[in-house]
């Protein structure tokens, strides 16, 4: 059962100059449970420059894997001390992004939780920025 659940993503860049950059994203979307994964839906907004994408996670306890589809694709694998390599498909143009995650944490039920993750982003197989990815789920109670 897909149950509505309120997202909270604030994702969090340090360059490689020390300069921080921010963001943070609220909406609502969908969370369930198949095969022993949890699965987190949410539609992008214009405040990600992402407008017009899906966005889905698989958490499993160890793992997340970051899938969007619609105006911008990307698929990550997020796995402690196992580098990843992706492409992120804009109407742009690609690009080959890669990710060292330091830590993965998941703590999530069915009536919701917390994910974090601290990676190293790489663009074209160059570092960019340490990055910290918070998501926290909360159930939306339906009256």
């Amino acid at each position: 059962m897909r149950r509505p659940i309120l997202v909270r993503v604030r994702g969090t860049q340090v360059k490689e100059s020390g300069e921080e950059d921010s963001i943070e994203l609220i909406t609502e979307g969908r969370l369930y449970c198949r095969d022993q994964s949890y699965y987190i839906l949410y539609q992008e907004s214009e405040l990600t420059g992402l407008e017009g994408t899906l966005t889905s996670l698989k958490i499993e306890p160890t793992r997340v894997v970051l899938n969007r589809t619609g105006g911008t694709a990307q698929r990550q694998t997020f796995e402690q001390g196992v580098w990843d390599q992706g492409y992120y498909v804009t109407p742009f143009g690609t690009v080959r992004i890669g990710v060292i995650p330091s830590r993965v944490d998941v703590d999530l039920t069915e009536s919701g939780g917390s994910i974090n993750l601290e990676y190293e982003l790489q663009i074209e197989q160059e570092k960019v920025s340490d990055n910290r990815l918070s998501i926290t789920v909360q159930r939306l109670e339906t009256h």
